[in-house]
């Protein structure tokens, strides 16, 4: 249980990372394309591998040695976002390259902002972000596997990367604001919703091979001086449909986040082309999808490929941040 916070004793965040939508009009602010020089490494790098699948792709080392100009961009793109102002948009992968090529080159880049990390029971390092046909709101359904919307929240690392392989037929738009700003709109409006979020709220592991345990958890936290948020809202909102206790004030507390984070002032929408990579801090920028609706066909149907890291830029958080470096490994599939 954490100790109460005093919330008049808290002063509004002034950082980059606490930004409103009007302001990211500007796409030069969040739009990153790489040079030339450094798509030629990634290519070069992305050629050496067994592109066969993301299994093959992931168990391929990458030496930053061989890669110095991308390497130093790739860490300067890392830092900033992790430092700066939470997301980036970033360009340069052709998009006429296959699917393999595309997929080595993301993998390659991530190596490069730090070391990605499991991202469910079975130790996926890269996953495909697609319609599986499941239906959000099931205990052991992860939201990537839905056309659902996906309302705002944090995923369990402290990057997430998305590389665009092909849309949907309409909707599955991405949509991010910033956790920071929603803070301060929170003391400015519901300092009482603020002092029920840094209390906590009940998660649920929706993990496929995890226990489906209950743990509270603060959405706001300081340390440190540094103000981070744990957004589970997804698992929140399972946890409440499988009997997780809630009060009726806690209910209005996730309500009264969604409204802000998706209100027009806050809310930054955003398209990705085949080749785009989205990377969101999961410390300060909150990420959302619209649902979507996908072709027939199984090879025109929307894919994504998704990545988490451990970045090489640190932040300074709080001890229920421990499990952001990896999904416990606890299944193995017939195939491996």
């Amino acid at each position: 249980m954490n100790a109460p916070v005093d919330i008049g004793s808290l002063a509004p965040v002034a950082h980059r990372s606490a930004w409103m939508a009007g302001e990211m009009k500007d796409a030069s602010k969040w739009l990153v394309r790489l040079p030339q020089a450094v798509l030629d490494e990634l290519m070069a790098e992305a050629a050496r591998m067994d592109r066969a699948s993301l299994v093959s792709i992931s168990r391929h080392a990458v030496d930053a040695a061989r890669l110095p100009r991308a390497a130093a961009a790739l860490a300067e793109i890392e830092h900033e976002i992790m430092t700066g102002l939470g997301f980036a948009l970033i360009k340069g992968l052709d998009p006429e390259l296959d699917d393999g090529m595309l997929k080595a080159c993301y993998w390659t880049m991530l190596n490069l902002m730090g070391k990605p990390i499991s991202q469910n029971s079975y130790g996926d390092l890269l996953t495909d972000v697609m319609d599986t046909g499941k239906k959000l709101g099931g205990a052991r359904v992860r939201g990537y596997q839905t056309n659902a919307n996906l309302k705002f929240h944090t995923d369990r690392a402290s990057l997430v990367t998305l590389l665009c392989v092909r849309g949907a037929r309409a909707g599955g738009y991405s949509r991010i604001a910033s956790a920071i700003s929603v803070f301060n709109e929170l003391l400015a409006q519901r300092p009482d919703v603020a002092r029920v979020l840094f209390h906590g709220l009940n998660f649920m592991s929706i993990e496929e091979g995890g226990e489906q345990t209950i743990t509270r958890i603060p959405i706001y936290n300081l340390h440190e001086h540094v103000l981070s948020v744990r957004y589970s809202r997804n698992s929140m909102a399972t946890a409440i449909l499988n009997g997780a206790p809630f009060t009726d004030v806690e209910k209005e507390a996730l309500e009264v986040v969604d409204r802000l984070a998706e209100d027009p002032r806050l809310c930054l929408d955003m398209t990705f082309e085949r080749g785009d990579i989205q990377a969101v801090n999961n410390f300060t920028t909150l990420h959302a999808r619209t649902e979507f609706e996908d072709y027939d066909e199984p090879h025109l149907k929307r894919r994504l490929t998704r990545g988490w890291l451990a970045t090489n830029t640190r932040r300074a958080v709080g001890a229920h941040f421990h499990d952001y470096f990896g999904v416990p490994t606890t299944l193995k599939r017939q195939s491996d």
